[in-house]
């Protein structure tokens, strides 16, 4: 196993390094992989070692395990060229910001409005960077996202290697020249990127996780270059150098949310059945709330399917609605990073545990394709909250700067 530019116990490595081979306690005040306190407790070794309990599901490690590296350079990275693109002048100054940015190590906001077509703005700026020799990796909290964007990504660049980092990938512990991978998989990584990407750096847990934003600070080169991707930054990064894209790419204004404040059962089943020929995502606020509202659909003679991060099947699921106009009743797993055309949206007791970043993600799944540039988003609530209206004003509000 090559481990250069990983760092990883070493009963995982069944092969000699020889004189490449490095070596360090894996627990001391600190757990030397993930970064956090550990606890004291009794040992296989007969002594009371201290362990990290932060990193278990990576394997336990205690003051008596090491971790072991390899010191060699990692293999230089083959420069490619991507599919041609067509961006609208918006995008190309986007993109031209990008590979400034690459060019000098610095560091970045693109803040672009959900639907502003930011993938594509990335390609320029991973040629520019391939081309420079350096290794590319784009980071996001969530599997779903990396697997969306490697599709984007291997079809945009077909000579370059890509390796896919998230739970179950088969190219786990891997490098390629440009790196697709959860921001809990870079806890292997250390130094080995010269551009990082983070895309939804908003999005849960890695906003309120400051272990993840450790995994994302160590993988980086001294000299690394560093760009978030956000329709809804932080004010925290809002502070860095900032480019903004207020438009969709196919120049439709965002759908605005309708509010209905009460609800009942009956008006959401109405609103399903006005759009029985379209593809219809429901939200709700928590998995207990899935089965419930599909049995309700189902007394109203509508079937449905439900989704949620543990669901095995997930992946079989959201590609079966990609093809369908069928119900999907769904948590927040779906509120970013994912795209259907001509989809419906509404979410249900939208008043409870959505955040005003959240729903105005949800809200971007509506009209994100050039073929349906509209559509509706209806929030369903029991009474008024500070997020709905949030929500709702911040999109206008992007709308108004969007087409000035």
């Amino acid at each position: 196993m090559d481990i250069r530019g990983r760092l990883i116990p070493s009963e995982q490595v069944n092969i000699s390094l020889g004189p490449y081979e490095k070596r360090v306690p894996a627990v001391t005040w600190r757990c030397q992989r993930c970064g956090a306190i550990p606890t004291r407790g009794p040992c296989t070794c007969g002594k009371r070692c201290y362990y990290c309990r932060q990193c278990l599901i990576f394997g336990k490690l205690r003051t008596c395990d090491t971790l072991v590296t390899d010191t060699r350079p990692l293999d230089p990275v083959l420069p490619s060229q991507h599919q041609p693109l067509e961006l609208t002048d918006d995008q190309r100054r986007i993109a031209t910001e990008i590979g400034q940015t690459i060019e000098q190590s610095g560091r970045l906001l693109v803040h672009a409005v959900c639907g502003a077509g930011k993938t594509p703005m990335l390609f320029p700026g991973i040629e520019t960077a391939l081309r420079l020799q350096k290794r590319v990796l784009i980071t996001t909290p969530r599997a779903d996202v990396v697997r969306e964007l490697t599709l984007h990504v291997k079809r945009a660049f077909k000579e370059a290697r890509i390796v896919s980092l998230f739970g179950g990938s088969e190219e786990r512990l891997d490098i390629g020249d440009i790196t697709i991978s959860t921001t809990h998989q870079l806890i292997h990584y250390r130094s080995c990127f010269d551009v990082v990407f983070i895309d939804e750096v908003d999005a849960f847990p890695y906003s309120t996780d400051r272990t993840l934003h450790r995994y994302v600070k160590r993988v980086m080169c001294p000299a690394a270059s560093l760009i978030l991707l956000s329709a809804t930054p932080s004010f925290k990064n809002k502070r860095l150098p900032t480019v903004r894209l207020m438009r969709r790419y196919h120049g439709f204004p965002l759908p605005v949310p309708q509010l209905q404040i009460p609800y009942t059962t009956n008006q959401l089943i109405e609103w399903l059945r006005r759009h029985e020929d379209k593809p219809r995502l429901v939200f709700v606020p928590t998995v207990a709330a899935l089965s419930e509202w599909q049995e309700r659909l189902e007394q109203a003679g509508l079937s449905s399917e439900t989704v949620h991060a543990a669901d095995e099947a997930r992946i079989d699921k959201v590609e079966r609605f990609r093809t369908t106009t069928s119900i999907l009743v769904t948590t927040t797993i779906l509120e970013r990073g994912v795209t259907f055309a001509n989809v419906q949206v509404a979410v249900v007791d939208a008043d409870v545990s959505f955040r005003a970043a959240g729903l105005i993600q949800i809200s971007g799944r509506v009209g994100r394709s050039a073929d349906f540039p509209k559509g509706e988003i209806i929030f369903f609530a029991n009474d008024r909250s500070n997020a709905l209206y949030e929500a709702i004003h911040e999109i206008k509000r992007a709308n108004r700067e969007g087409f000035r």
